[in-house]
């Protein structure tokens, strides 16, 4: 199986080390010169909560020169901010044969791909993993909680999303293979949005924001509201689902969400897919949401700022 992997941070890069681990052809693309050479030099470098050393062979610098390869399958794991020019850019480049699957956080990343390239082409994985990048260029695994999952939009694409699933699953990252995937990027969806722009606003790492009393407090807040609008949107997330949301991030640890990291770095952050997807569907359905919109706003008035 012939992939390529578009964005080499710490999704993408964990992501390619297991599918070369699994026996795939895989491309790694990333328009940072620096990140490239890096893994072509070192490898794909995973620390910490996994530990692997991956050699790299086959990268590019640019979208378009994944029409030298003849990919079965290309896995979009750039931010979602830059999911639409990545698009456009494969739009003009994809040959027909070629699935697209969305790798990113937020919510309907999925639509907009099938926008362009039709259900029968299209996938979604919601990723339970996460790291940092180092200054060495390694991979700082911070936290997995299995599994993965991956869903087809059309009956075509199930026959790549079952080789997908078993190239990962041979590679010990476990995922799991679903006929609707609606329930999982909500769930995941509305975790992201419940901790990470609180992080962001904080300056404060996972732990640091749940440790505190009041911090958990506007974590459960951002919960129920967004629980209560995907109930609206006809999303079944179970009776127990506030617990689970705050035993799985209870469990983040030291880790520095990458919508804090691109605060710090003034980059373009995932909120308006987040946080502000939800307040969406709260007005679609009538479903108040003051405290994602409050921290919707306040986000965008800090990437934003002027300079």
């Amino acid at each position: 199986m012939k992939i390529g992997v578009i964005g080499m941070g710490p999704v993408g890069s964990i992501l390619a080390a297991h599918l070369l681990e699994g026996g795939a052809f895989v491309v790694s693309c990333d328009i940072s010169k620096t990140r490239i050479e890096s893994i072509k030099t070192n490898g794909i470098r995973l620390k910490h909560t996994m530990e692997k050393e991956t050699p790299v062979t086959n990268t590019c610098l640019a979208v378009v020169d994944l029409q030298e390869y003849d990919l079965d399958l290309v896995v979009i794991s750039v931010k979602a901010p830059y999911l639409k020019s990545v698009l456009a850019e494969l739009e003009e480049t994809l040959a027909e044969k070629t699935f697209v699957m969305s790798g990113q956080n937020g919510l309907d990343n999925e639509a907009q791909i099938a926008q362009i390239f039709g259900n029968d082409r299209t996938l979604r994985m919601v990723i339970n993993y996460a790291g940092n990048l180092d200054e060495n260029g390694g991979v700082q695994v911070t936290f997995f909680n299995p599994p993965n999952y991956i869903a087809a939009l059309g009956a075509k694409g199930t026959g790549i999303a079952s080789q997908l699933t078993e190239l990962l699953n041979a590679a010990s990252l476990e995922t799991v293979i679903l006929d609707d995937i609606r329930a999982q990027t909500w769930e995941k969806t509305i975790l992201n949005a419940a901790l990470s722009p609180v992080c962001a606003l904080s300056q404060r790492t996972m732990r640091g924001v749940m440790e505190t009393d009041w911090g958990m407090d506007l974590v459960k807040r951002l919960l129920s509201e967004s629980i209560a609008v995907a109930e609206a949107e006809g999303i079944d997330l179970g009776n127990e689902f506030m617990q689970h949301c705050i035993q799985y991030l209870n469990k983040g640890g030291r880790h520095k969400p990458s919508m804090l990291i691109d605060i710090e770095n003034n980059l373009p952050t995932e909120i308006d897919y987040l946080n502000g997807r939800i307040v969406e569907y709260g007005r679609k359905h009538s479903v108040p949401t003051p405290a994602n919109e409050t921290i919707t706003t306040l986000i965008n008035l800090l990437e934003r700022k002027s300079k």
